[in-house]
């Protein structure tokens, strides 16, 4: 029995190891937030391309720049995650193909009957433009009344950065929502980079990658940081090696198995939940401190003990309550706090007192507890609640919690305002199938008719056999017949003898080469497709869902904070039933554990900022474990243990949480700057007599 602790712990690392490939960890960040219908609508957008898109710059516009970004543009083909490179913006052999054979199809036709005398005008004006023209003036053969117009122009041969340099625009097929496909294509890229000077380069999947890098680095730093301070915390203030290293061993096995345990509830871990679940798991040396300074391991029996029992239900009774709430990070969070605070007070309560431990010395002078004016700190904490109601503000914008990439963010705007990207938003348009997408399009398109998309290069069924009517009803035959009579008068010989030909075999059969910026896809059995609108024209539509990351992110954020707040109320409703079970009418004294740090957090949060996402969730974390110590202190009759068992808690819980207070990541500065003003107020609470004490009530 004595080896037990180390037997289970031995048995978890080796389910460890043996599953170790199967246990996935994520540093996406932001997409965690998102509601299933947003991460459905951004998926479907990255599969449409807008998330999949590179650019390449190379400072300059003379011919060696545009030499040395050709000559990158053939070595970027060469990488297999590279789908498609384009160094110019000509459009492919195979499109001008495609649309040459529907050019009667896409362009827009006019069918205004046109007189003999206004198809004669029209054939002087071409005849008086060639023969006063300097240069060579091309004439359209096939269609010199100009009856048709292509709705697309051509502009410059080569992208631009502006006052930078000609742009590479590459695509790949790679999954650039997941970070380890994103990091391969990104070090190959900027691996190949490296050999060409003032050349630079952006995708939107940079952030996930360096941002994710950053978050990945920081949140190993700050779990370093707070391992050690938390060992050397054990360390002095055990004294008892032997307890030292077994509490070292029970917290790791409880790591151990809620990584396990979480592995197979989710498909991946963030590291973020990871963080704060290990963090969180420094809580449970509460019940190691309560038991060993109260002598408990001494006595060779299983310990149950009121006061740490209901502690832990509450702490965990809350975790139980989140994990059920809808939002992923808080889930995984809530699920990895349950199971390794259960399975360390399991540890701690049945397998420690066999351990042999003595208990330590310490003098208990039996004073009565001088104990706050419960009203008083209620008073208080009140005023600053007010406070709080009038001057606190809710922070919507979730990238605000993400790593600020300075660097990244530049280039974003460079290439954003050369691309004219700024100008646009994404659309996405769905319907049962092809044909209904199509004439979906169409409608939309007919409220903005510079929308740019697949119907510029595609026509409906519908739409096509009308345009078909439509040719069919227009006299190409006689209007071609007056044009070659009328031609040789003005002075051509058989220039336009081939005008308007094969309008009797145009059909509706068009396929797109896979080369064209806009497709079509089919997912969960229905099709999608992305078109552009222009800002400044764009107005909200059921025809379409606008792609927009930060409306969205803040849509979800207010979901968020909603959810949040209702399961906040659950989980108050189920801590004010624990403790009216256990103290009755005497429940305020231990409530003012919760309520004077709670009110304590949001005043400084008011004082200095907005309150965001991360923070309302910090909070829940506080109101998990700040009832403990007021349901520790009431009416103790070992004042010296049970305030030094807290103190050395409070220490525990600050070097595993607060110390993320100086995360340079938001989301994680943001938690730790909560725990760590709750846990300077539970001190006041403990330690400030002669400012807060009166005599018991």
């Amino acid at each position: 029995m004595r080896y037990l602790n180390l037997a289970i712990f031995t048995l978890l690392a080796i389910l460890y190891l043996a599953f170790s490939s199967h246990v996935k960890f994520s540093t996406n960040f932001i997409e965690i937030f998102f509601s299933q219908k947003s991460l459905k609508l951004f998926d479907i957008a990255k599969k449409l391309g807008i998330s999949n898109e590179i650019y390449i710059s190379k400072k300059g516009f003379d011919a060696k720049s545009l030499k040395e970004l050709q000559e990158i543009a053939k070595k970027l083909a060469k990488i297999p995650e590279i789908s498609k490179v384009e160094t110019s913006l000509d459009i492919s052999p195979k499109l001008r193909e495609y649309i040459k054979k529907n050019y009667y199809l896409l362009a827009d036709f006019d069918d205004t009957p046109l007189s003999k005398d206004e198809i004669k005008n029209r054939l002087k004006k071409i005849y008086e433009k060639i023969y006063n023209s300097v240069l060579y003036e091309p004439i359209n053969t096939y269609d010199p009344l100009e009856l048709f117009h292509m709705r697309f122009k051509g502009g410059e041969k080569y992208l631009k950065l502006k006052n930078y340099g000609y742009i590479i625009k590459a695509k790949t097929s790679a999954n650039t929502a997941d970070a380890a496909q994103a990091r391969v294509v990104y070090d190959k890229i900027n691996s190949l980079l490296k050999n060409y000077p003032d050349t630079i380069s952006f995708a939107p999947f940079y952030f996930l990658v360096e941002n994710s890098a950053y978050i990945r680095g920081d949140a190993q730093k700050i779990m370093l940081i707070a391992s050690i301070l938390l060992l050397m915390l054990y360390f002095v203030v055990l004294k008892n090696y032997k307890l030292f290293f077994n509490a070292i061993i029970a917290i790791a096995s409880s790591v151990v198995s809620a990584i396990l345990l979480s592995s197979l509830m989710f498909e991946s871990i963030n590291i973020l939940a990871l963080v704060f679940g290990v963090s969180i798991t420094s809580i449970s040396i509460d019940y190691m401190f309560h038991y060993y300074f109260h002598g408990l391991f001494s006595k060779k029996k299983w310990i149950f003990q009121r006061r740490v029992f209901f502690g832990f239900l509450t702490t965990v009774g809350v975790f139980v309550i989140f994990s059920f709430i809808s939002i992923e990070l808080f889930a995984q969070l809530a699920f990895f706090s349950v199971i390794s605070l259960s399975v360390a007070y399991a540890l701690f309560s049945f397998v420690f007192p066999y351990l042999d431990i003595k208990a330590p010395h310490i003098t208990d002078k039996h004073s009565e507890i001088k104990s706050f004016n419960p009203l008083l700190i209620a008073a208080v904490s009140a005023v600053m609640l007010i406070f709080v109601y009038k001057n606190l503000s809710f922070d919507n914008n979730l990238k605000n919690l993400d790593y600020h990439n300075t660097r990244l963010l530049k280039l974003s705007k460079m290439f954003a305002k050369s691309l004219q990207n700024n100008k646009y938003k994404a659309v996405i348009i769905e319907a049962k199938n092809q044909e209904l997408l199509l004439q979906k399009y169409e409608k939309i398109e007919k409220t903005y008719p510079d929308m740019l998309g697949i119907g510029k290069l595609m026509l409906s069924q519908k739409s096509c056999k009308n345009r078909i009517k439509k040719l069919q009803k227009y006299n190409f035959n006689k209007v071609k017949q007056i044009i070659n009579k009328e031609a040789k008068k003005i002075g051509f010989k058989d220039t336009f003898q081939n005008s308007y030909p094969y309008m009797e075999a145009v059909k509706c059969s068009m396929s797109i080469p896979k080369e064209t910026r806009f497709k079509i896809i089919k997912e969960d059995n229905l099709y999608y497709t992305l078109a552009l609108i222009k800002k400044e024209s764009l107005k909200p539509s059921n025809l379409f869902e606008v792609v927009d990351l930060a409306k969205t992110l803040a849509n979800d954020t207010k979901e968020m904070k909603e959810k949040l707040q209702n399961y906040m109320f659950i989980s108050v409703a189920f801590i004010m039933l624990v403790l009216l079970y256990s103290f009755g009418k005497e429940i305020l004294y231990p409530l003012v554990y919760l309520l004077f740090p709670l009110s304590t957090v949001l005043f400084s949060i008011s004082l200095i900022g907005k309150i965001n996402i991360m923070h309302i969730f910090a909070l829940v974390i506080l109101l998990a474990i700040s009832i403990d110590y007021g349901i520790y202190m009431h009416k103790t009759k070992t004042v010296n243990q049970t305030k030094l068992a807290i103190r050395y808690a409070l220490l525990s819980t600050f070097f595993g949480f607060g110390v993320l207070i100086f995360s340079k990541t938001a989301a994680m500065h943001s938690i730790g700057f909560v725990i760590t003003i709750g846990i300077v107020s539970i001190f006041v609470l403990l330690y400030g007599k002669r400012i807060l004490m009166f005599r018991n009530l």
